[in-house]
């Protein structure tokens, strides 16, 4: 009797441990890394402007590439300073790469059947070149008259010129992707930097019936300003639909991609950078949100809650930093967080970045394929 008591309990606490066994349990079953989407962030840069020391590497490259499992690349198409890396009618080319870069590394990629996001620094302009040059009103002012160099999403001409360039990859080239960076207000000089221009003024205005110059709390116990950080957060998710319905005119179905900050409670308050509404609502198709840390905690916890707002109608992938400013990650490091996201039933990954992407990496990533 006592026998059969001690099976009925051993079998009643195994039953218990399987059930409540973390995702992370390990297993031949879970061993494989594989997940719909491993991609890495690229720069030009990583290439050079030579065009035959470009493509052979371009070649090279895509191949060790290949050998890993990454199946897609992000590549910046316009920097930071607003130069463009792509046969451009509308925006100023680096004049380093007098040749289509874009163009070129596109067909190297399709070669090797892999997905290319055309990756946008969206707002920065810290040149000042070309359109922007023309038109200094678009850039962002703050109550001081301090001005940073990245054009004010609250304007409605400064987010058509940045959508005319996305626009202009996308029926230049045969792409099925739109990759969305710095799509946010600046966090320097300071977290909110929102924009205090005559215009940006007149259109809160006009929608909310506020006078920001007879605002004279300007903290978050004062309903005007929290009524400002909204209006300003709604600019950018503005700009998304405007994009989307601006994509949607080339009668191809082009998806958008987004990198955002790891935290999306506080991207929404300091940045206007709503991303979990953005996944939450669909309005982007994948969200990569950049959790560039070695604490494995952290960056489970930061992963766990960027799947939830996906919730299945949008794609989240999380951007593991291998050589960033905020961390310098190892093969191991990196294995561990894919463990992490595919246990949580992330999409994929994506890697920051090509130039810190290198042998040891790769050879790990084969190993886990």
């Amino acid at each position: 009797m006592r026998s059969r008591a001690l099976a009925v309990l051993s079998f009643f606490f195994a039953t218990l441990v399987l059930a409540v066994a973390p995702a992370f349990s390990g297993g031949a079953a879970e061993s494989s890394l594989a997940m719909p989407v491993r991609g890495v962030w690229m720069h030009p840069g990583f290439f050079g402007p030579d065009k035959d020391a470009a493509v052979e590497k371009m070649r090279t490259t895509l191949d060790e590439y290949a050998k890993a499992g990454i199946n897609t690349l992000i590549m910046l198409v316009k920097n930071t300073s607003g130069h463009v890396y792509y046969a451009s009618e509308i925006g100023v080319r680096d004049a380093a790469y007098n040749w289509d870069f874009f163009g070129t590394f596109l067909a190297e990629a399709k070669k090797r059947k892999m997905e290319v996001h055309p990756w946008f620094c969206v707002f920065p302009e810290s040149a000042i070149l070309g359109q922007v040059r023309e038109h200094p009103e678009w850039l962002i002012t703050s109550p001081k008259r301090e001005m940073v160099a990245a054009v004010n999403p609250a304007l409605p001409a400064a987010r058509a010129y940045e959508i005319s360039l996305m626009l202009e990859v996308v029926l230049k080239y045969d792409v099925g992707w739109v990759h969305l960076d710095y799509i946010r207000y600046p966090c320097e000089p300071t977290e909110p930097f929102f924009s205090f221009d005559a215009e940006t003024l007149k259109l809160f205005n006009a929608d909310t019936g506020i006078d920001m110059a007879a605002v004279k709390a300007r903290d978050t116990g004062n309903p005007a300003w929290n009524v400002w950080l909204r209006w300003n957060t709604d600019r950018v998710t503005v700009f998304i639909r405007e994009l989307r319905d601006a994509l949607k005119t080339t009668g191809r179905k082009v998806k958008i991609s987004a990198a955002v900050f790891p935290d999306a409670v506080n991207a929404r308050v300091m940045i206007g950078q709503d991303w979990a509404e953005w996944g939450r609502e669909g309005l982007v198709d994948m969200l990569n949100p950049m959790i560039y840390t070695n604490d494995g905690k952290l960056y489970e916890k930061l992963t766990r809650e960027a799947v939830g707002f996906g919730k299945g109608k949008t794609l989240v992938c999380p951007g593991i930093g291998i050589g960033t400013s905020h961390n310098q990650n190892t093969p191991e490091g990196m294995i561990e967080q894919m463990r992490t996201s595919k246990a949580l039933r992330a999409d994929g990954v994506v890697y920051f970045s090509s130039n810190s992407l290198k042998q040891p990496f790769l050879d790990a990533l084969k190993a886990g394929k």
